[in-house]
C-alpha cells in the first residue's frame, strides 16, 4: 500500500481512483458502541494513562455525541467480570481526529491490521497471516506485530478459541475485532488479501527479495541460505512453512515479515500509474477500508516507514488444551504489547 508519490497530489488520485473503489469495504459494525470487552477489557484497565499530549487514536470507532448519555452506557463483559463500558474511558486524553485523513497528519499512532486467509478465495477458511502494523510519527518509526495464527483469546460472541478462528466466524470485521480485543487497542484500518491476491501481488511487483536462514523445502520449493528473488508461488511457500522451523510458527512470522517488507519496498518504487494496474489486476484478491486518498496521503505522511523500521514479539508457550495446541500469551504480555504500541 505504500507508494512513492509522483506529481501532485490530486494527480494520483485521479490515477488510482477507479481501481481502489473496486476494493474498498467497510468493515461492519463500525463505531460506537463496539462489542463491550473488545476495547475495554480489564486487564487494561489499571495500566497508567497516555502522557496528556500524546493524541490517542479511536480507530475506525466514531465516539457518540457529547451528552448524548452513550458515554455512561455498560454492557456485561463476556469472561463475567461484571458490567464495563461500551468505549474506552477517554478523560483527560487529547483525541486525535476523528477523521482518517486529517489523524494521519498529527503525532497520533496509526495502526493497520493485515489479514491474510489461508484459502485461494477471499471470505473462506480462516487467517494465516495476522500483522499489525504502527506507524510511529514522533519516533520515526514502524512496527511490525505478528500475531500468532493459535493464539488462545476469547473471540467476541464465540468463546474462548484460536485468534485465526475469528476470520471463519465472520471474516475481517470479526478478525478486526479479535485483533481488538487481544491488544486492547483500535485498528485505524485493514487490509484483507487471499492466497491468490498474495502470489500475484508477488508477481505484479516482479518478485521480492528475502534470505533464508536455513535449507528447507516445501510444496516442491527449494530454499537455500542467502540473498534469492522469490515469485509468487515460492514467496507463498517460504511464508507458509513452520513444521522445519526451529522456531515454529515464530519462525514462520519473521519469514512473512521479511516477505511484507520485501513487498512495501517494491511498492515505494511504483508510480501512481503502476499502482493502479496493480489494484485492477487484484480486485477479487483484495479488500481494505482505505479509500485512495488516504493511501496516498498516508505515503505523504508518514514516508518515513519505508526505511525504518523494527519489530515487536508476542511472547507465549505452546501448551495442549482439552487435545488442541495453543499458543498461549499471559494478560501480563498483552499488556507490555498494548503499552508498546499504545
Amino acid at each position: 500500500m505504500l507508494v512513492v508519490i509522483a506529481g501532485s497530489l490530486a494527480a494520483q488520485h485521479r490515477s488510482v481512483q477507479q481501481a481502489g473503489a473496486e476494493v474498498h469495504q467497510e468493515l461492519d459494525g463500525d463505531g460506537f458502541p463496539p462489542f463491550p470487552g473488545v476495547l475495554d477489557d480489564p486487564i487494561f484497565a489499571d495500566l497508567s494513562p497516555p502522557a496528556p499530549n500524546q493524541p490517542t487514536s479511536l480507530g475506525r470507532y466514531v465516539p457518540p455525541p457529547s451528552g448524548s448519555g452513550a458515554e455512561q452506557s455498560a454492557s456485561v463483559d463476556p469472561e463475567g467480570n461484571g458490567a464495563v463500558p461500551n468505549a474506552p474511558a477517554t478523560a483527560g486524553r487529547t483525541l486525535a481526529p476523528t477523521v482518517f485523513l486529517e489523524r494521519i497528519q498529527t503525532d497520533a499512532k496509526i495502526r493497520i491490521l493485515l489479514i491474510g486467509n489461508d484459502e485461494l478465495q477471499l471470505g473462506e477458511g480462516r487467517a494465516d497471516v495476522l500483522v499489525v502494523l504502527t506507524f510511529d510519527p514522533v519516533a520515526q518509526m514502524l512496527t511490525f506485530l505478528s500475531v500468532p495464527r493459535d493464539t488462545r483469546t476469547l473471540i467476541p460472541d464465540y468463546g474462548v478459541n484460536k485468534i485465526n478462528a475469528a476470520y471463519a466466524f465472520g471474516g475481517a470485521t470479526r478478525q478486526t475485532l479479535a485483533v481488538e480485543r487481544f491488544l486492547g487497542l483500535p485498528m485505524d484500518k485493514f487490509v484483507e488479501i487471499s492466497m491468490t491476491g498474495f502470489e500475484r501481488s508477488i508477481d505484479l511487483v516482479g518478485g521480492v527479495t528475502v534470505n533464508p536462514p536455513f535449507a528447507f523445502e516445501l510444496d516442491g520449493q527449494m530454499f537455500q541460505p542467502g540473498e534469492i528473488r522469490l515469485n509468487g508461488t515460492q514467496a507463498l511457500a517460504y511464508i507458509r512453512m513452520r513444521k522445519e522451523d526451529p522456531h515454529g510458527d515464530l519462525g514462520r512470522n519473521s519469514r512473512q515479515q521479511e516477505v511484507l517488507r520485501s513487498l512495501i519496498a517494491e511498492l515505494s518504487q511504483r508510480s501512481p500509474d503502476e499502482l493502479n494496474q496493480l489494484l485492477q489486476q487484484l480486485q477479487q484478491e483484495v479488500r481494505t477500508n482505505f479509500s485512495p486518498s488516504e493511501v496516498l496521503e498516508l505515503r505523504v505522511q508518514h514516508a518515513y516507514a519505508v526505511d525504518h523500521q523494527t519489530v515487536l514479539e508476542v511472547a507465549g508457550t505452546h501448551q495442549k488444551i482439552d487435545g488442541l495446541w495453543y499458543y498461549v500469551v499471559s494478560d501480563q504480555e498483552r499488556q507490555r504489547l498494548h503499552l508498546s504500541l499504545r
